[in-house]
Parts: structure tokens; sequence; C-alpha cells
């Protein structure tokens, strides 16, 4: 089988950069007031605690410097007549197919970073998961959930 043709659009590559940003400025800020306060309680951890965490803030940009590219580079998606085709991965590919039959509903969503860059993720939802295609153009993504929604309820129709 064919792998899906669709790409997520350039600018999710920024906000999956933005949101790595984040967690280091998150980590970077928790360790340096961990180490503050062992400091100031005169506690035998603030070695410990800098040397874990600017471990982990060297983890997680080696983690920028590298999953975003290759998850821009392997994310997928189709959507047909019968279902929803998605491939997606960094060390684990995975491929999903969503039987449009199985589809409850479908949702756009759109957090702060997503929102900046002008994004939105479609959300399709059944009985037991919820499966994401991450970032499509506001517009696209709109009416991706609206063909969705659309072949889902055709494909009920049939049955």
């Amino acid at each position: 089988m064919q792998l899906p043709s669709r790409r997520l659009d350039p600018r999710m590559l920024r906000v999956w950069y933005l949101g790595s940003l984040a967690l280091i400025a998150g980590t970077a800020v928790v360790t340096a007031g961990l180490a503050l306060v062992s400091h100031v309680m005169r506690w035998p951890v603030t070695i410990p605690a800098l040397i874990l965490g600017g471990a982990l803030v060297l983890i997680e940009v080696a983690d920028m410097l590298v999953s975003p590219r290759v998850e821009m580079a392997t994310w997928r998606y189709d959507v047909t007549p019968t279902d929803v085709d998605l491939y997606h991965g960094v060390f684990v590919k995975k491929r999903i197919i969503v039987p449009l039959v199985r589809v409850q509903h479908v949702e756009t969503k759109q957090g702060p970073f997503l929102k900046s860059q002008g994004l939105a993720a479609v959300r399709v939802s059944t009985a037991g998961e919820s499966f994401e295609i991450p970032g499509l153009a506001e517009r696209e993504a709109a009416e991706l959930r609206d063909r969705v929604a659309e072949l889902a309820r055709l494909a009920k129709e049939d049955v």
C-alpha cells in the first residue's frame, strides 16, 4: 500500500521549535529555582541539581535539533471516501488507517503556538481513540474537518 501523499504545512516546523524552546526554558527555570532554594536552605543538592538540569537541557536541545525536521519529513496523511490514512513518527513510524464509518466526531483545535503561525489541528475521534493531524493552514483544517464529517456521515448511511 502506498504512503499517504498530503503533508503538513511547513509552518508546523516553527510550532515544534516553539514548543521545544518553551520546554527548554521551563526546565532551565525549574533547575535554577531548585538550585537557588537548595543553596539558600544549605541543602547539599545544589551541584547535583545543576548537573541534572543541565543534562536535561542538553537532551532537550539535541531533541529539538533532530525531531522536528524528521517529524516534518515523515508526517503524511490522506482522506479517501472510506478512511483517514495517517503516517508519522520520529523513531517509531506509525501507520494508522481510520475507517470513516467508525468516526464519531471531528474537530479543529488551535493552541497559542498554532494560532501564532496561522495553523490548526484536525482531531478525528472514534469510540475508543482520537487521532490528530497537527499542522494545517486554518482554512485547510476547517475544510478537512467538514469533508471528514460529511464523508463519515455518508459512510454511516451506506451501512
